[in-house]
């Protein structure tokens, strides 16, 4: 589970990394992707793959430990109150 978790993180900041590819002069041409330039269709499809994967991040990470932090303290004040 933790191998699946370290290779959820790491495909985030490798995505993350090449929207920056632009701005080093890679694919800097005047060519079109529809109606965008192809370095700003690139970075807008990587942004939109992010987006995806913070919200799987959130939902497997965050709200889980969030709400065993909430059962805790709610438990706590549970034993100060008797």
């Amino acid at each position: 589970m933790r191998k699946k978790h370290a290779l959820l993180i790491i495909v985030f900041f490798i995505i993350y990394l090449l929207t920056f590819l632009p701005n080093f002069g890679v694919m800097n041409e005047l060519r079109f992707i529809g109606f965008l330039p192809q370095s700003l269709a690139w970075v807008l499809f990587l942004n939109a793959i992010n987006t995806v994967i913070i919200f799987i991040v959130y939902f497997k990470f965050f709200k889980p430990f969030a709400q065993n932090v909430e059962t805790l303290l709610k438990n706590e004040k549970e034993s100060e109150q008797i």
